[in-house]
């Protein structure tokens, strides 16, 4: 085939790809259970083809860890235990291949299809699942331990979930991955952890030594995002008062006495949204003469760090902020991609002082994600298109100047340990 033909046929594969044809064989929770029907193992096979071309076309070097040979062989291995697999096992299996890869924005997950959630909230504390939401008549359990799904202990499982976590790159992601991953309907039941989709039980370790079991029913996507949990919150920072130009991805709090601004800088706006905030918020600095900037990107998983860099130009457009040592960010496991981004460029470009946790993405790697549809499942495929260098060196997420890990104790109680050093920082200085 001429290159120009080669260049032509994966336009119209593209063009296919984004009419995004609803899969005929994925319509229904039974067909996610059963062995793959001869066409299914037909349209896996093509789709899975479809994968590897695309990926190595469109990732800037998808061979930088597993070898060609070695995806090859993988592939080769799929594709003939295809008539051996459900719809959810084999995910399970391409999650696993495209792991491999070793990059956070390579990924086969299950967010690219329809999946269902079990509605809880964990964080890890040492090697201790700690649940931080349930449903309302759960309550009772907040802060207890997960121990085991069905009758598989927490031991059994970790071996089982970190093979195929995606979104991975140090250990503060898998650690976000883990407990993001570990309520998935279709990964526990892929992994044959649980038998069914609609409801799972979960057993949990109260202080006192005693155990608990509840079952719980899976949520799709739109039920789980609107479904209320009781949780256990840290408390925002007292003698700060909300202020109105805050929007849907960034609260911002003023103190009291107008030195203090905390951003809780959460998700990722439109860059004319951006730039309409940060029209207000230079306006609203000047005009208190505030001295302090406090970014929390803990809870942000990324976006588009030129919006973020869009905001590090608004705050050095104020001139009497304390340029010396009056600028802090706020960083975690969940901060991620551009947000990882920005808070190493804010070390740099607003001399801030970073304060918490190291970030779950790494300063040095491949990240500027982009996305293709496979043509019968209409999974959505993500990869990796630039390599990026925020640091000189590479180091395991951008790490903070201030390490403050969060404890048990202290966040049981709704103690913000990370935001409270940062507020004390200032007050002494004052």
């Amino acid at each position: 085939m001429k290159p120009s033909n080669i260049v032509m046929a994966i336009m119209l594969y593209s063009v296919i790809a984004s009419l995004a044809p609803i899969p005929s064989f994925a319509n229904s929770q039974t067909n996610k259970t059963n062995l793959l029907s001869t066409q299914q193992i037909e349209h896996w096979r093509k789709d899975i083809d479809v994968m590897q071309h695309e990926l190595e076309q469109r990732h800037i070097h998808l061979y930088h860890q597993i070898s060609a040979d070695s995806f090859n062989k993988e592939v080769v291995r799929i594709k003939q235990q295809l008539p051996s697999y459900t719809e959810n096992s084999l995910r399970i299996e391409l999650m696993r291949l495209i792991k491999q890869v070793g990059d956070g924005h390579t990924q086969f997950a299950y967010w690219g299809g329809e999946h269902h959630s079990y509605p809880l909230e964990l964080r890890m504390f040492g090697n201790e699942l700690r649940l931080i939401g349930i449903p309302q008549q759960h309550q009772h359990l907040l802060g207890t331990t997960l121990i085991a799904i069905e009758d598989r202990s927490i031991e059994q499982l970790l071996p089982l979930l970190t093979p195929i976590l995606q979104g991975v790159e140090n250990i503060q992601s898998e650690q976000q991955r883990l407990i993001e991953t570990i309520r998935v309907a279709e990964v526990l039941q892929g992994l044959k952890i649980s038998k069914s989709l609609e409801q799972t039980k979960f057993t949990f370790k109260q202080p006192n030594g005693k155990l608990q079991s509840i079952t719980l029913n899976s949520l799709n996507s739109n039920q789980f995002a609107k479904h209320k949990l009781s949780t256990l919150k840290l408390t925002k920072p007292v003698d700060f008062t909300k202020h109105k130009i805050s929007n849907d991805d960034i609260e911002l709090l003023l103190s009291n006495n107008d030195q203090t601004v905390y951003l809780d800088f959460h998700h990722y706006p439109s860059f004319s949204e951006m730039k309409d905030f940060t029209d207000d918020l230079i306006v609203l600095l000047r005009e208190k003469k505030t001295r302090n900037v406090i970014i929390d990107l803990r809870n942000n998983s990324g976006g588009d760090f030129f919006v973020g860099l869009h905001l590090a130009w608004a705050f050095i457009m104020v001139d009497n902020l304390n340029w010396r040592d009056g600028v802090y960010v706020l960083t975690g496991r969940k901060t991620f991609s551009a947000a990882m981004s920005n808070a190493a460029q804010y070390r740099q470009l607003l001399n801030a002082t970073l304060v918490g946790e190291p970030t779950g993405a790494n300063p040095v790697g491949y990240q500027d994600a982009d996305t293709f549809l496979l043509p019968h499942s209409g999974w959505k495929v993500m990869h990796s298109k630039r390599l990026y260098r925020f640091q000189d060196k590479p180091s395991e997420g951008v790490q903070p100047d201030v390490l403050i890990p969060f404890e048990w104790n202290n966040y049981k109680a709704g103690e913000d340990s990370q935001l409270n050093w940062v507020l004390n920082t200032i007050k002494r200085a004052q």
